[in-house]
């Protein structure tokens, strides 16, 4: 039976009508698309303007703030500056070249079997205790100098003439001498008490002059971490109606403040090895303006052929050793002048200690944990941190160690901008007073005034005008402090040290310490001052 195929259905053949209305409607469709594409055009610049019209009514806001911000600042210029006071003493600090008083001060001669040995002296030259002898040296030794001490006329050999009497009693040499000998054990006395400091102090009772004042115009040096609290209570009682010659001054809470009588204690400059043992001069690397020399003069000088050593701690001139015409003034300034000073490249130098095993925050208050590396994080072991970090030595900038020859600290302090100084077993810490001496900064870490530090001569001197002062809790924030420290005020914080603070060192020529300490001498004493007029209520 033959297959039959059914035909395929003719597709439908679209009309010529439907075509047309499909354009149409696609026409439709994209002008539709078009005006909303131009409506946003539109409103999108319609919004921009008005968003600039708000920007410019707020700059126009802003801009009327700062011109009556101006205007109200040229008003507060307009005012007058005060006058000049009359009398300048009403202002502090005071005029240091004006003496409040000028006492007069005997000095006792001890007969020699009661003087300590020169071997003793001798010893004591190297300890930091050498104040002692230091301030005894001032006021017996002669100086040529116009502005010394003895120019104040502050040493009478009357006694009779006397406002105040200094003992040469020498106790801290003589225990620094005998724990040399013990081999620095420390608990060792050599007799200190019954064999020198009680025959003393009998002596000089029995030369009537004591009893005038019970004791109280009467002064001992103790010089020595503790005060008197070395000795024993018979000794103590001795000497406690005297007032005392300290390095070290605590404003803290007992026990910490126990060995500083407040209101009987002048709290003194303390010597350095640096200053005061080898007796390396300051102006030896720097100018008369405190800048750095580009090369060191004088006994600092390696070609220096003149060997002769220098007999005392000078501050304030250099060695007199250059040769040629350059060594006469006014030429050795004009060298000066004409040579272009080196720059002080270094931001902080720090030399010290870090303490011994167990003492843990005793030491510093742990705030030289943040000097030095720590490595394993144990608060018992130097340098005390509970953390491990590389410390501040690290940094670039940073030169700080424990030791360093004398010449290379000298040149290294010369370069530094700043000094940091905290505290070690006390408060206090004789890198201060290096620092004044070479133009650097002290940064004060959790010590210093506002730590409870009685600083020397603080009655007389504005320690914030010329350091910085960091409490302890923010003892880890030292970079950044000293890195936002601006040019223009490290320029007059470092001015002012020149100017000012190095007059506190303990030197040799001009006596300066001696002329703050009778300052201090004045108003404690009261002399010259009397108890003030009565004064009227009504």
């Amino acid at each position: 039976m033959a297959s039959t195929k059914k035909p395929r259905p003719r597709q439908a053949v679209p009309s010529l009508s439907l075509i047309l209305h499909n354009l149409r409607t696609r026409r439709k469709l994209s002008a539709l698309l078009l005006l909303a594409v131009a409506s946003l055009i539109w409103l999108s610049r319609r919004g921009r303007a008005a968003g600039a019209i708000v920007e410019d009514d707020a700059a126009l806001s802003k801009r009327q703030v700062r011109f009556d911000r101006e205007r109200e600042l040229e008003g507060l210029v307009s005012f007058p500056a005060l006058d000049e006071l009359v009398e300048r003493d009403r202002m502090w600090p005071p005029n240091l070249s004006k003496p409040i008083c000028t006492p007069k001060i005997y000095v006792y001669t001890l007969p020699p079997h009661l003087t300590i040995p020169d071997s003793t002296v001798s010893q004591c030259r190297w300890s930091a205790y050498n104040s002692e002898l230091l301030l005894h040296q001032l006021l017996t030794s002669p100086s040529s100098d116009p502005d010394s001490l003895s120019s104040h006329a502050i040493v009478t050999h009357d006694p009779s003439q006397a406002d105040v009497f200094f003992i040469p009693l020498f106790s801290s040499c003589y225990l620094f001498n005998c724990w040399v000998k013990a081999g620095w054990k420390k608990t060792e006395r050599c007799d200190v008490d019954e064999g020198y400091i009680q025959p003393v102090m009998q002596w000089v009772k029995e030369q009537g002059y004591w009893d005038a004042n019970g004791g109280a115009d009467h002064i001992i040096p103790h010089p020595m971490d503790f005060g008197d609290g070395y000795y024993t209570e018979t000794s103590r009682a001795a000497m406690n109606s005297s007032m005392y010659l300290v390095t070290v001054g605590d404003n803290r809470p007992p026990p910490y403040s126990s060995h500083f009588r407040h209101y009987r204690d002048l709290v003194i400059p303390s010597s350095t090895h640096l200053l005061n043992s080898y007796y390396i001069n300051p102006m030896d690397y720097l100018d008369e303006r405190g800048h750095p020399l580009v090369k060191p003069r004088g006994a600092a000088d390696p070609s220096r052929r003149d060997k002769a050593a220098p007999t005392r701690a000078e501050v304030f001139e250099s060695t007199p050793t250059q040769a040629g015409i350059w060594a006469k003034t006014p030429f050795a300034k004009m060298r000066e002048k004409l040579v272009s000073p080196a720059v002080r490249t270094t931001t902080a130098i720090f030399r010290g200690g870090i303490g011994q095993p167990g003492e843990g925050e005793s030491y510093a208050l742990s705030i030289r944990s943040l000097l030095f590396p720590s490595t394993t994080g144990n608060v018992s072991l130097p340098p005390f941190s509970s953390t491990i970090h590389p410390g501040f030595s690290s940094l670039p900038g940073y030169d700080i160690a424990q030791w360093t020859e004398n010449e290379a600290y000298a040149h290294a302090l010369s370069r530094s901008k700043f000094g940091l100084a905290p505290p070690g077993y006390t408060l206090d810490t004789t890198r201060i007073y290096e620092y004044l001496a070479f133009g650097v900064v002290p940064v004060f870490i959790g010590s210093g005034p506002i730590a409870g530090q009685v600083m020397p001569f603080e009655a007389d001197f504005d320690y914030r005008s010329f350091s910085i002062s960091i409490p302890r809790e923010r003892a880890h924030e030292v970079p950044q402090i000293l890195a936002a420290v601006s040019d223009e005020e490290y320029e007059r914080l470092r001015s002012k040290v020149w100017e000012t603070g190095r007059l506190l060192v303990l030197e040799g020529r001009k006596g300066n310490v001696w002329k703050w300490l009778a300052r201090g001498l004045c108003r404690m004493r009261r002399i010259g001052t009397g108890a003030g007029p009565e004064i009227s209520n009504n």
